[in-house]
C-alpha cells in the first residue's frame, strides 16, 4: 500500500548523495514523497547553475516526488564562519517550512538523511508534536558529538557532554535509527532505546554496473602505475601526511590522480608544489557519478585514507564500497572496520598505523604486481561487495522499512 513519506536532507540531486537513490527506490514503489532540501551548493560552495534563489519554489522531481529547495547561504570557501551561516540559514528556512507543512496533508513516515549537522533532525520533532502517529526514522551518517571531537571542532569535555545530552534527547523522538557502520552501534544504543538498524552505504547504479564508456578529459602518462583518489578532499583524509608517501615515491614510475573538490584541496595543491611534487600529481574537479567508472578504468589502484582516530576507526568510508564495486585494487590508510574489509576481501593493501613511509614501501611492491594479480584483487573486492553491500540488498532493506 502506497505511503506518504516526508524526507529531510541537507543534500539532494544534483548533489551526489545516496539519499537520491533512496528517493528513486521509494518512488518506484508508488509512494508519494516530499523532499525538503536546500539549494544545491556542495562541494563547490556556490549555487549550482540553474539552482539559484529562483529554485526555492516546489519542483516536481518525478510524478510522485515533490522537491522543496529552501533558501540558504552557500558554503562559500568552507571556513567555519561560512559553514555556520550555511547551517543556520538552512535551519531557519526549514523551521518555517515545517510550520507550513503542519497545515498540509499528514505524512505516514518521516525519513531524515543526517550528514551534518544534527540540526536537520530537530524539525521532524516539531512536526511530531502535532502528528504523533507519524513514524520517524533517522539515518545517522555523522555521529555527534564524536565527529566534532575527532575533527578538533570542539575540544571542551563540558561542551561535548552537553551536546551528547542534546543528541540523546533528539534520538528519543525517533522510532528507528539507521547506522552505516556496526562500529557505532554501542554509541547509539547507549543513547537510543528504540531499534538500531545496520544500513551501510552502497555504490551508485552506474558505479555498481561499472559502466565505463564515457569520455575522460585528462591526460595520464603511459607506462606508470596510476593511483587515483575520487571524492571529497578534506581534513579528515589527512592528505598532508600523504605527501610523505608521494615524496618517497617521486623517483618511481608512480603517478597520482585526485578527482574531486573540498575544503583542503587548495592547501594540498600548494603543499605539493612546495615539495616539488606537482609533476607526479594531477588534479581534476568533481565529475558526475556516471563518469567515475570511466576515470577509474585508467587507474591501477584506488586510494582512500582517514585520519587516525578512534571515531574514524568505526567508520566505513562510502568510497570503499565504490572502489570494491568497480573491481579496482584498493590502497587504504585507515584502521578499524574499513581496514578489516580490505583485509578480509583481499582486495589490496592497508596501512593501519598511519606510517606513510611504510605505505610507500607497500606501494612499491604493489606496483610490481602483474595485471593478472591486480585484476584478482579487483575481483575479490567485487565478490565481497556483492555479498555485503549491493544495491539489491539495500533496496529491499529500505522498502521493508516502509512496508
Amino acid at each position: 500500500m502506497a505511503k506518504r513519506i516526508l524526507i529531510y536532507t541537507n543534500h539532494f540531486y544534483p548533489e551526489q548523495f545516496k539519499v537520491n537513490e533512496i528517493v528513486d527506490w521509494l518512488s518506484e514503489e508508488g509512494h508519494t514523497i516530499r523532499v525538503i532540501t536546500g539549494i544545491p551548493n556542495y562541494p563547490s560552495g556556490k549555487y549550482y547553475k540553474g539552482y539559484g534563489l529562483q529554485s526555492i519554489f516546489k519542483t516536481n522531481y518525478k510524478e510522485n516526488v515533490v522537491v522543496n529547495r529552501l533558501p540558504l547561504i552557500p558554503r562559500g570557501n568552507g571556513n567555519y564562519f561560512m559553514l555556520v551561516l550555511n547551517y543556520l540559514s538552512y535551519f531557519i528556512s526549514t523551521f518555517f517550512f515545517t510550520i507550513y507543512l503542519l497545515f498540509k496533508k499528514k505524512y505516514d513516515y518521516i525519513f531524515v538523511h543526517h550528514t551534518s549537522p544534527i540540526l536537520i533532525a530537530i524539525h521532524p520533532i516539531i512536526y511530531s508534536f502535532f502528528y504523533k502517529k507519524t513514524k520517524k526514522y533517522l539515518w545517522d551518517l555523522d555521529i555527534w558529538p564524536e565527529t566534532l571531537e575527532a575533527m578538533n571542532v570542539v575540544n571542551s569535555k563540558l561542551i561535548l557532554s552537553q551536546i551528547s545530552k542534546v543528541v540523546k534527547f533528539i534520538y528519543s523522538f525517533y522510532d528507528k535509527i539507521l547506522i552505516a557502520s556496526e562500529g557505532f552501534r554501542d554509541i547509539i544504543e547507549k543513547r537510543h532505546k528504540g531499534e538500531v538498524i545496520y544500513f551501510p552505504n552502497w555504490a551508485e547504479y552506474d558505479i555498481e554496473k561499472n559502466i565505463n564508456d564515457k569520455e575522460t578529459l585528462i591526460n595520464i602518462p603511459k607506462n606508470k602505475f596510476i593511483i587515483m583518489y575520487t571524492g571529497n578532499i578534506g581534513e579528515a583524509q589527512n592528505f598532508n601526511d600523504l605527501i610523505k608517501t608521494i615524496k618517497q615515491l617521486k623517483d618511481e614510475q608512480i603517478y597520482w590522480v585526485f578527482i574531486g573538490g573540498g575544503r583542503f584541496k587548495k592547501e594540498l595543491e600548494s603543499n605539493l608544489e612546495k615539495n616539488n611534487l606537482k609533476d607526479v600529481c594531477l588534479f581534476k574537479n568533481q565529475v558526475k557519478v556516471s563518469e567515475i567508472p570511466s576515470y577509474a578504468k585508467l587507474a591501477n589502484a584506488m586510494f582512500l585514507s582517514l585520519r587516525k582516530n578512534h571515531v574514524f576507526a568505526k567508520t566505513i568510508p562510502a568510497k570503499l564500497q565504490s572502489y570494491l564495486a568497480m573491481k579496482k585494487p584498493v590502497i587504504g590508510v585507515l584502521e578499524g572496520e574499513g581496514a578489516n574489509i580490505i583485509k578480509q576481501s583481499k582486495c589490496g593493501i592497508v596501512e593501519e598505523n598511519g606510517d606513510y613511509i611504510e605505505l610507500a614501501n607497500q606501494i612499491k611492491i604493489m606496483a610490481q604486481h602483474s595485471s593478472e594479480e591486480l585484476n584478482a584483487m579487483g575481483e575479490n573486492g567485487r565478490i565481497f561487495y556483492n555479498n555485503a553491500f549491493s544495491q539489491y540488498k539495500r533496496r529491499n532493506q529500505i522498502l521493508n522499512l516502509f512496508d
